[in-house]
């Protein structure tokens, strides 16, 4: 059992090596198939060298029956030409020695050539009687006749009357015989032997078709069943990748949910804070610049120095209320909720190039379409960075605006001719465009700022129209 299972060990390595059980089935079909190729061959060879021998054997059985009909034929014309005279007799009696010896003749070259023909060791001796016995008939033949031309006719009757001639016809008959009966033993052992090298060849080529085809089919079910198992693991990896891209876009959407909570979270807290300085800080200040006018009416004429020191803080606090005002703007336009995102749009992007100087090339859409708070807020956001950073930073005199919503998206691009920046040396940008970016990628969207020194800078936003498909 030990023995067993280390051979199955060994046998599946060697599997294993070769390329799987499918691979290895088509070696061991090819092998068998070789395998069967060469040993048919051999025996195709054999089988073609037995049907050479026979076809010889029975030329040699023909040749045979030749040499007794014309021994036959020979000895009528002997007989013939001593009752009649005639030359016709005596031409037969020639061509049939003649041709009696090229059959002798043919008969001994084919056994020199191969003696596997033979099979009968004593053949060779038995064809050299037969050619001797001719001889002797033909010389008695043809004393007969000469004989029978000397008008010694009595003479060559007594010579044919013998009983020697007669035993010699019947010798030459039964050499030739026995040649004949040997010659058809051996055919019938080729006929034979032939029969049984075609009946294993063609065992073998259906053995062999068969275990190819049985091989064929184990490498049809291998490869069925291979597919089959890639098939379900190809329909369970798509179900994990189904649940997994379902978790992603459930936890994606948690994360844009959490995101816009904070950003909502973040805009309430600065609406707040920009509330408490308008209010707070507000009411101060017009207490403060109150208290001052009245100090600064009853000082001007006792105490002038003072009444223009007072004068000069009226100037800083004047300077101080337009800074809370643009403070409080910057936290949280107000303008958004009290006229509506384009004019508090257009406000902005008026104000900042009369206060910067800026050439502008504004393309807007129509007013009648409609954002929605969250993403009139962003992009709002967005310009107002952009802007922030051109007039602060950029040093720029031209800038382009263009804002477009087409099929479900914004798409924002804003262009200043400015000193530019080296994005890879800076970390990519300031925190206020950091901010911009993360603010428009929690909501599903996308931007993209390019920029390299002395060619300014091109701000290229994607928003989602409708946050929830995003």
């Amino acid at each position: 059992m030990t023995l067993m299972k280390k051979i199955w060990t060994q046998t599946e390595r060697v599997i294993e090596k070769l390329g799987g059980r499918v691979v290895a089935t088509l070696i061991a079909a090819m092998t068998l198939t070789l395998l069967a190729v060469v040993i048919a061959d051999g025996w195709i060879v054999s089988i073609s060298r037995l049907a050479e021998d026979i076809f010889v054997i029975r030329n040699n059985i023909s040749t045979l029956s030749d040499l007794r009909y014309r021994a036959t034929e020979a000895e009528s014309a002997q007989r013939g030409y001593l009752l009649t005279k005639k030359e016709s007799y005596a031409t037969t009696f020639n061509e049939a020695v003649t041709a009696a010896r090229l059959d002798i003749r043919k008969l001994r070259g084919l056994v020199t050539e191969d003696s596997r023909r033979m099979p009968v060791n004593n053949e060779k001796d038995w064809l050299m009687t037969v050619s001797g016995t001719l001889e002797a008939k033909a010389a008695e033949m043809k004393l007969t006749m000469a004989l029978a031309n000397a008008n010694r006719t009595q003479e060559a009757n007594s010579v044919v009357d013998l009983d020697q001639g007669a035993e010699e016809m019947l010798k030459l008959n039964g050499y030739i015989t026995t040649l004949l009966n040997q010659q058809n033993d051996a055919l019938n052992k080729l006929v034979v032997k032939r029969r049984s090298s075609v009946l294993y060849t063609r065992i073998a080529i259906v053995g062999t078709s068969l275990v190819l085809l049985v091989l064929v089919i184990l490498v049809i079910r291998q490869l069925l069943s291979e597919m089959s198992m890639r098939d379900k693991l190809r329909q369970r990896l798509e179900e994990e990748v189904h649940t997994y891209e379902s978790q992603l876009n459930s936890r994606t959407q948690l994360l844009r949910t959490l995101a816009l909570g904070y950003q909502s979270d973040v805009e309430r807290e600065r609406e707040k804070l920009a509330r408490e300085l308008h209010d707070e800080l507000g009411s101060i200040l017009t207490a403060t610049k109150m208290d001052i006018s009245w100090v600064t009416r009853k000082t001007r004429d006792t105490f002038p120095d003072v009444a223009d020191k007072l004068a000069k803080t009226m100037r800083y606090i004047d300077q101080g209320i337009q800074f809370k005002r643009q403070v409080v703007q910057d936290l949280h336009p107000s303008m958004l909720a009290t006229f509506g995102f384009w004019a508090a749009l257009r406000s902005l992007i008026s104000d900042m190039a009369e206060r910067s100087q800026w050439e502008l090339n504004l393309v807007l859409p129509d007013e009648s379409v409609k954002f929605g708070d969250t993403i009139g807020l962003i992009v709002y956001r967005v310009v107002q960075e952009t802007l922030n950073n051109a007039s602060k930073y950029a040093k720029a005199t031209k800038v382009s605006i263009h804002l477009m919503a087409e099929l479900s998206f914004v798409k924002l691009e804003i262009e200043d001719n400015g000193v530019g920046a080296d994005l890879s040396v800076s970390g990519g940008t300031t925190h206020g465009l950091s901010g911009m970016r993360h603010r428009v990628m929690a909501i599903g969207g996308n931007l993209e700022i390019q920029s390299s020194p002395g060619h300014g800078m091109l701000t290229r936003a994607l928003i989602p129209l409708d946050i929830n498909q995003a």
